[in-house]
């Protein structure tokens, strides 16, 4: 039993550190591709992209568009995407059980302040 908190925060350590240096799936400008694909336009980053990256969006935090945008992440501090969303959910799964005895321990404290 004692075990199971150092493990959980060393998996929570290692994700965080991975989800800072791995790219979330931004997509650089293909402006100088030969060939005759389709092309899409981005209008913040005046970029075009293959018509291959339809599920590409603008993140206004980064200014990047990324592939298969989820959301941007404030605690990490970087866009949620195509090459880090697996890591983004081992890493709320590793901090979900010290989250929620935070809370545990937050709503019996306030409990027992408030409750004459």
């Amino acid at each position: 039993m004692n075990i199971i908190i150092p493990i959980g925060s060393s998996l929570s350590i290692i994700t965080i550190t991975l989800l800072f240096i791995i790219n979330p799936g931004i997509i650089y400008s293909d402006n100088n591709s030969n060939n005759n694909e389709p092309k899409l336009y981005c209008s913040s980053c005046k970029f075009l992209y293959p018509s291959s990256n339809k599920k590409m969006e603008h993140c206004y935090t980064c200014n990047v568009c990324v592939c298969k945008y989820d959301h941007h992440c404030g605690v990490v501090g970087k866009c949620v995407g195509k090459y880090n969303t697996f890591l983004f959910s081992c890493f709320v799964l590793c901090n979900s059980g010290f989250i929620f005895c935070f809370y545990l321990i937050l709503f019996n404290l306030i409990f027992v302040v408030f409750a004459k």
